[in-house]
């Protein structure tokens, strides 16, 4: 009787321990979000951006754009959805109080790898943003712009509000 019960708990014990094992590789550990959670279903504002190589503005070189924006427009809200349109809209400060609530609108995606965000409206045509880097909290993203035959590198960040 008591081999009978020590091979019944060796199978018991035996089973127990394959169930463990098999639990154990089961568990996944958890997924990274994907970047389209990390940018839809957000209200964004832009916290800087600069230029490179510093513009003449009235004959001063300037490099930070941020700091020459006016504050109505520093909480502007960028939000993005996972339909694939985005909104941007005035934020609690107007600079005009007729300017309506919704300045810019359109659709939104990402290039096959994931590193570029396609912006199209129909205002302002398709602009390519480059993504520096993406986060739950922060965006960086940078594009290429030729005023008066100047190459300039314009990047913006933003974060969550």
């Amino acid at each position: 009787m008591d081999i009978l019960k020590s091979k019944t708990m060796r199978k018991i014990s035996l089973l127990l321990s394959v169930s463990l094992f098999l639990a154990i590789l089961s568990c996944k550990e958890d997924e990274e979000p994907s970047k389209k959670d990390l940018l839809c279903g957000k209200n964004w504002i832009l916290t800087a951006e600069t230029v490179s190589p510093a513009i003449n503005f009235n004959g001063i070189l300037i490099t930070d754009l941020y700091a020459q924006l006016d504050d109505c427009t520093k909480d502007d809200i960028s939000k993005f959805n996972t339909n694939g349109t985005y909104t941007f809209e005035e934020g609690a400060t107007k600079c005009d109080v007729n300017d309506p609530q919704v300045w810019d609108s359109g659709t939104w995606v990402f290039n096959s790898d994931q590193t570029i965000l396609v912006l199209t409206s129909p205002e302002n045509g398709t602009v390519n943003a480059e993504i520096i880097e993406l986060t739950s909290t922060k965006i960086i993203v940078s594009q290429e712009s030729t005023i008066e035959g100047i190459n300039y590198t314009i990047t913006d960040t933003y974060q969550i509000k």
